[in-house]
């Protein structure tokens, strides 16, 4: 005989999650005494209680496409997850798993928030959502959603105000570029990192945009809202300067936007971007430009910081060994400033936060973000290939000072590119000296505007094709960091090229051993 369960209505007072393990806590009292019942019927276990099981897709050095491909026809979160960028960085509020679980799930919304995957992320997220088909789970006859592991607690998380000590240009004054090197002292932090990790930094937004979306909002500043960490409440200028994303629009945003336009054309333009068949909002649109483009979408000001999502820490590569550098901690920080299509000037928020906004001796938020399997091999012995263009040569600089302090006897081949060397070799005195020392083994540059036709490392690695494939041969590990969208798929496609023509392999050969190279950790990507 059943025993009729009752079922917490949707409009209870608890999320999704906490409805369903409410629904099955109920469940499993009424059937205490059915002799042969189970407390809760339902479909196959969710991922999200599956915890030892294998996630081959959970690897950065994937491509995306291989990635998708490995979690075909796994349940749903499990194919949000392989969109995303595996990096486990927690600048979301979450880690891949329980980001992509929470999607899933319906609790979390916002499909942009993984800041590494960026737009290709939040693209293939929707495009996902509209063809698997939902998941749910079964609770005597009620349906109500899987349940979700919560967000790792912010408060949790080792942070600590680190002085600035260090703020130099490492290009000439005549280069289009400005990277910096940025050094932080963590002298009694608490804050440890090795080779291959990256610091986390929770940035500011710049006061000048700010100050725009005021004056757009037709709002003061000293308007009260409340403080995101639940304490005292805060000035609108300050949640908008320290606490909340003001530069990328979340749909969340855009649909305050459409909902509070006067103009039935701009109502129209702004809905159409939550479209599920769009893009969203185009490339390269920021907030502010939303408000200059459609001004009659006028939200309260509270309203309009009730919507925007906390502000993310930024991941950084960091640039130095603790074997060299115990108490302190280097980035190389490239600064990002362009003219969007509006043809307003843009500043990247962490990047130009730290090279304009900070000096030394002030003190910026920070964290480690320990790596996943990029490091350098714990065998001292074994050869090293990096391959590192313009700042991503910031984590190759730890893996080299790292074997000098050690001691290490492996040989080491470092591959950088940039735009021209007299204004663009970073860290070309320390290079160099590296080489005089035998710290280095090989160096090979391309600097792609020192010539007619441009030159970058996955043409290096195609010239010096025999030796990388000998390198490989006595074991080396081959690494890359940089762009994920053109470099890093270039280099990738030039060490298949390698394999197969000096290894004498087909292209679908050549794709399996360097596959296996990355399954075994001789390959190893940080992109971004």
């Amino acid at each position: 005989m059943s025993v009729l369960v009752p079922v917490l209505p949707e409009s209870a007072p608890f999320s999704p999650a906490q409805r369903s393990w409410l629904n099955g806590f109920i469940a499993g009292l009424m059937s205490r005494g059915e002799a042969n019942a189970p407390a809760v019927s339902s479909a196959p276990a969710p991922a999200s209680v599956e915890e030892d099981e294998a996630m081959p897709w959970h690897d950065a050095s994937l491509s995306m496409e291989e990635r998708l491909k490995l979690a075909e026809g796994k349940p749903k979160a499990r194919q949000l997850m392989a969109a995303m960028a595996q990096l486990d960085c927690g600048a979301c509020g979450y880690l891949c798993k329980t980001y992509s679980e929470a999607i899933a799930t319906g609790e979390e919304s916002d499909l942009t928030k993984c800041a590494p995957g960026g737009r290709e992320t939040s693209r293939k997220l929707k495009e996902l959502l509209a063809v698997i088909p939902a998941e749910s789970v079964t609770v005597r006859g009620a349906v109500a959603p899987a349940p979700t592991a919560k967000k790792p607690p912010a408060e949790k998380r080792a942070t600590h105000l680190a002085r600035m000590l260090q703020n130099r240009r490492l290009n000439a004054p005549a280069s289009s570029k400005d990277t910096r090197l940025i050094s932080f002292d963590l002298h009694n932090s608490g804050l440890s990192y090795k080779a291959g990790d990256a610091l986390g930094v929770y940035p500011e937004n710049c006061p000048d945009t700010v100050g725009w979306i005021v004056e757009a909002l037709d709002a003061s500043g000293a308007e009260a809202v409340p403080s995101p960490d639940g304490g005292d409440p805060i000035t609108v200028h300050e949640a908008l300067l320290r606490r909340y994303t003001i530069k990328e629009p979340s749909s969340r945003i855009v649909k305050l936007l459409a909902d509070s336009a006067r103009v039935p054309a701009h109502a129209i333009a702004l809905n159409a971007m939550l479209d599920s068949d769009g893009d969203g909002v185009p490339e390269g649109l920021e907030i502010l430009d939303l408000l200059t483009m459609f001004p009659s979408a006028r939200p309260r000001v509270e309203d309009f910081v009730a919507a925007l999502a906390p502000i993310r820490p930024r991941l950084y590569s960091i640039s130095s060994s603790p074997k060299m550098y115990p108490d302190e901690v280097h980035l190389t920080v490239g600064v990002v400033r362009y003219l969007n299509k509006q043809g307003r000037q843009c500043k990247g928020v962490a990047s130009t936060y730290l090279a304009d906004r900070m000096r030394p001796g002030q003190k910026a938020k920070v964290f480690v973000q320990p790596s996943h399997g990029f490091a350098p091999p714990q065998d001292g012995n074994t050869p090293m290939i990096m391959v590192g263009p313009g700042t991503g040569i910031a984590p190759f600089r730890a893996f080299v000072q790292d074997r000098v302090a050690s001691g290490a006897p492996g040989r080491n081949w470092l591959i950088f590119g940039d735009q021209k060397r007299d204004q663009d070799f970073l860290y070309g005195e320390e290079i160099e000296e590296w080489m005089l020392r035998g710290a280095l083994t090989r160096l090979d540059t391309a600097f792609s505007r020192d010539q007619t036709q441009k030159v970058y490392v996955q043409h290096r690695m195609i010239e010096k094709a025999r030796e990388i494939w000998a390198w490989l041969q006595d074991g080396a590990h081959f690494y890359v960091c940089g762009d994920a969208k053109r470099m890093a798929k270039d280099v990738d496609a030039a060490l298949k090229q390698i394999v197969a023509i000096q290894g004498g392999m087909s292209d679908e050969e050549a794709a399996t051993y360097v596959a296996e190279m990355s399954k075994s950790k001789r390959y190893a990507r940080d992109v971004y």
